[in-house]
């Protein structure tokens, strides 16, 4: 499994806000083929979106289609971009029930 981090400044902005920017992105990037998981970590100063994917391969595959949707919902959303970085997922374990179902 292979994870993407995008790291932003809120700018001031409520979590409510950031919570409907990653629905957006989560329901665009459903529809790509091996799109694993969205998860959004936020508090008043940043947020961090990771998407998770099948492979480094895939998300390669999808790498600049995935960068000019990030950066056009979150300039629309006045959200600046601090970093993006990619890994390999070393290790991942949640509980039954610990995500929201998808919708």
């Amino acid at each position: 499994m292979f994870a993407t981090v995008t790291t932003t400044a809120t700018t001031d902005e409520p979590i409510e806000n950031a919570t409907i920017i990653a629905e957006e992105m989560e329901r665009w990037l459903r529809d790509l083929d091996g799109f694993k998981g969205f998860l959004l970590l936020a508090n008043e100063d940043h947020a961090l979106g990771v998407s998770f994917w099948a492979s480094r391969e895939v998300a390669e595959r999808y790498a600049s289609m995935r960068s000019s949707f990030r950066e056009r919902v979150l300039t629309l959303a006045g959200v600046p971009i601090a970093d993006v970085v990619d890994y390999d997922v070393a290790f991942a374990r949640f509980a039954p029930g610990f995500t929201a179902p998808a919708v």
